[in-house]
C-alpha cells in the first residue's frame, strides 16, 4: 500500500501523524486536528514548500496516533520529535535542550548550577538560555554580589579551612561554619529574586535590611548590603524600559533563508527588557506559525519560567492549544498577542533585527565552531561547549626577560580586548614550570576577585605543564576547573613519524587524545594555542627591544637616574624617545641641547 491509499484510510480526528522511511527510521513528526486532510496535503503535489519533496520522496510509510484534543497532539508531538530527533523536523542548535541556571533550595547550602533540562525535582530553574553567555554573566553578577557557594559537594565537604574565594568575599564559607543556616537561606531567596528579574522586590527588601543593620549600628554590615542594592539598581538602569503594567512577557521574532534561519526570543521581566536569546535552526520545512508553536512548547518547559503575555509576528494554527499549555505550566492565564501598533510592535522590530543580525554574522562558521566546541567539549568531559576559552604561554630568551601570555576565545573566536600579557616576577632562569605556576596563580586570583572562571584552562605544553597547571589549582580550592594541555609531537617527530598531529594531555589519563589533522577541534585547539604563542612571543620581542633601549640609554654620558626619569615621564616610553627630534628632547626640563644631541645620536635607528 503506497502513500495514497495509506491516506485514504486515515482518521480524521486530532493527533500526530510520523512519516517513516522503507527502514523505519522516523523521517518527520507533525500534528493535525484532522489527520487524514493534512497528511493528503502533503501528498497532493499542491504544497510547494522547499523540503516536502524531498520528505515525500523519501517516506514509504504513514503511521498516526490519534489523540482526544489539539493540546494532546501538541505535546505528543513534542515527545516524539524529543525521542526519535527526526531529519526534517526542526533542529535548533543545542537541540538538547535549553541552558538553564538550577537552584535547588532543600540542599543542605544551596549553590548555582547550569543544566539542559528542567525536571520535576523540586528545584527552581531560571532561564531558559540559549548558551552559556547569559548564564555566565547571571552567575557572575550572583557570586559577586550574593556569596553563594561555587565549590561542589564533595570539595565542601573536604575542606578544613576556607579556600581563596572566601579570602575575595566571594563566599561566605559555609564549609566552615562561617555562616549561620538562615543567614545563608536568605542569601539563597536574595540571589532567586535578582536571577527571576524581580528586582522591584528585591531593592525594598535589600533597603529594609540595610536600615535594621544602621539601626543596629552594624555599619559594615550595612555597607554591604547598600553595595549590592546599588549594583541591582545599576544592572536594573542599563536596560530598556518597557512596558510596565506587564511585569513579565517574551516577544518572539523569525528570520528565514530557505530552510535555514534564527529564532529570537526578547524577555521583559519587571518592565524592563533583556538580553535576546538567539536560536538557529536548520530542516524546517513548516511556515513561520508551525515552527513558532513547535519551539513553543518545547522552550517552555514544565517547571521553566512562562510569562503572562507571549508577543508573536504570525498567528499560530493551535494558538488555544497552545495557550491552555502554558496555562497549566504557569498556573495562570497566559496570553498570546499579535501586536499591530505601539511599543510592542517596537519590540518586534528589534527581536526581528536581533534574528537578521544573528543570521548574518554567525550563520557562515557557525556549523564549523560548534562542531569543534562540541568535540573539545567531548574530550574535555564537559557538561556542553565551552563558552569561554583561556590559553597561557611562557616565552623567555635563556631565562633572559621572562614574559607570559593569556589569550581568551569566547564561543569560539577570539577575544582580542581580553588577552593579557605578563611580566614574570618570581622566576629567576628558564624555568617554565615555575613560570607556569606563577602565572597562572596570578591569573586565578584575578578570577576569584572578579567572579568570572573560565569554561576550559589550556596550557601550552605535555604532562610537566599540565602538573603545574593542577597544583595551582588545587592549592587555590579550585579542583573542580577544567584544564587541559596541547603539545606538539616532537618525540613522534624525532622517531621519524612526520604525519604525527599534535597530542591532547588530560588530567588523569595516561595516554594523550590524538587528532585526524583535519578534524576542526585539532584545528581550534591549534589556532587557540598559536595565538598564545605568538602573543607571548611579540610581547617578549617588545620587552627585549625595550630593554636594550633602557640599557642603552643609561650608557650616554650624563645621563643619570633623574634624568632618565624625566625623559621618560615627558615622552611616556624610550621607543617614543627615539623617535624624537633634538628640538623635542632639549625642551624638556634639565636636558640642553648638547645632551640632547647625544642622545639623538646615540639612539638613532634603535
Amino acid at each position: 500500500m503506497d502513500l495514497v491509499e495509506q491516506a485514504e484510510v486515515l482518521p480524521t480526528t486530532a493527533g500526530v501523524y510520523v512519516f517513516k522511511d522503507r527502514d523505519g527510521e522516523v523521517l518527520y513528526v507533525g500534528k493535525a486536528s484532522n489527520l487524514r486532510a493534512r497528511v493528503k496535503q502533503y501528498l497532493s503535489g499542491h504544497d510547494e514548500r522547499f523540503m516536502v519533496r524531498y520528505l515525500v520522496a523519501a517516506a514509504t510509510r504513514v503511521d498516526v496516533v490519534p489523540v482526544g484534543s489539539e493540546k494532546e497532539a501538541l505535546l505528543l508531538e513534542n515527545s516524539l520529535i524529543k525521542q526519535h530527533r527526526p531529519r526534517y523536523n526542526v533542529k535548533l542548535r543545542d537541540d538538547k535542550n535549553f541552558l538553564r541556571i538550577r537552584l535547588d533550595p532543600r540542599q543542605a547550602w544551596p549553590r548555582l548550577t547550569t543544566s539542559r533540562r528542567a525536571a520535576g525535582d523540586g528545584a527552581r530553574y531560571f532561564g531558559p538560555y540559549p548558551s552559556a553567555t547569559s548564564a555566565r554573566r547571571a552567575l557572575a553578577f550572583i557570586q559577586r554580589h550574593f556569596a553563594l557557594r561555587t565549590c561542589s559537594d564533595r570539595v565542601l565537604e573536604s575542606r578544613k579551612r576556607p579556600c581563596l574565594l572566601y579570602q575575595m568575599k566571594r563566599c561566605v564559607a559555609p564549609c566552615v561554619g562561617y555562616v549561620s543556616e538562615a543567614q545563608y537561606a536568605e542569601l539563597v531567596d536574595d540571589a532567586g529574586l535578582a536571577l527571576a528579574g524581580r528586582n522591584r522586590e528585591l531593592v525594598p527588601r535589600l533597603r529594609e535590611r540595610m536600615e535594621a543593620a544602621a539601626a543596629a549600628e552594624d555599619f559594615e554590615g550595612a555597607a554591604r548590603v547598600r553595595d549590592v542594592m546599588l549594583a541591582v539598581q545599576s544592572a536594573t538602569e542599563k536596560q530598556v524600559v518597557a512596558d510596565s503594567r506587564v511585569d513579565t512577557s517574551d516577544t518572539w521574532a523569525v528570520y528565514r533563508e530557505a530552510d535555514r534561519g534564527v529564532i529570537v526570543c526578547l524577555p521583559t521581566r519587571g518592565g524592563q527588557v533583556l538580553e535576546p536569546r538567539a536560536f538557529p535552526f536548520e530542516g524546517e520545512i513548516v511556515d513561520d506559525g508551525e515552527l513558532l508553536s513547535a519551539v513553543l512548547v518545547r522552550y517552555y518547559e514544565a517547571d521553566g519560567e512562562v510569562p503572562a503575555e507571549v508577543s508573536l509576528p504570525v498567528s499560530l494554527p493551535d494558538g488555544e492549544a497552545i495557550a491552555d499549555i502554558l496555562r497549566e505550566r504557569r498556573g495562570a492565564r497566559v496570553k498570546l498577542v499579535e501586536p499591530q501598533r505601539g511599543q510592542k510592535t517596537t519590540l518586534l522590530g528589534i527581536a526581528g533585527n536581533a534574528a537578521r543580525t544573528r543570521f548574518l554574522t554567525t550563520h557562515s562558521e557557525s556549523e564549523r565552531i560548534a562542531r569543534a566546541l562540541h568535540g573539545l567539549a567531548d574530550i574535555a568531559g564537559l557538561d556542553g561547549p565551552p563558552w569561554r576559552i583561556e590559553c597561557f604561554d611562557n616565552s623567555n630568551l635563556l631565562g633572559e626577560q621572562p614574559v607570559a601570555s593569556q589569550v581568551v576565545f569566547v564561543e569560539g573566536r577570539p577575544a582580542k580586548k581580553e588577552y593579557r600579557t605578563y611580566h614574570v616576577k618570581s622566576v629567576e632562569g628558564p624555568d617554565d614550570y615555575a613560570t607556569m605556576r606563577e602565572i597562572l596563580g596570578r591569573r586565578m586570583r584575578r578570577a576569584a576577585e572578579e567572579g568570572e572562571f573560565p569554561d576550559l584552562l589550556i596550557v601550552d605544553g605535555g604532562r610537566g605543564q599540565l602538573s603545574a597547571a593542577m597544583d595551582v589549582l588545587r592549592e587555590l580550592g579550585f579542583e573542580d576547573q577544567p584544564v587541559i594541555g596541547v603539545s606538539k609531537p616532537r618525540t613522534e617527530h624525532a622517531r621519524g613519524e612526520r604525519e604525527a598531529s599534535d597530542k591532547i594531555v588530560l588530567p588523569g589519563v595516561a595516554e594523550p587524545v590524538r587528532l585526524r589533522a583535519d578534524d576542526p577541534t585539532l584545528r581550534l585547539l591549534q589556532h587557540i594555542r598559536d595565538e598564545a604563542h605568538r602573543t607571548a612571543i611579540g610581547f617578549h620581542r617588545k620587552t627585549r627591544s625595550k630593554a636594550r633601549l633602557t640599557s642603552r640609554l643609561d650608557e650616554i654620558p650624563g645621563v643619570g637616574k633623574a634624568r632618565r626619569l624625566a625623559l621618560l615621564r615627558h615622552f611616556g616610553s624610550v621607543s617614543a624617545l627615539a623617535q624624537a627630534s633634538e628640538a623635542e628632547i632639549a625642551a624638556v626640563a634639565g636636558i640642553g641641547p648638547a645632551l640632547a644631541a647625544r642622545l639623538v645620536a646615540a639612539l638613532a635607528g634603535q
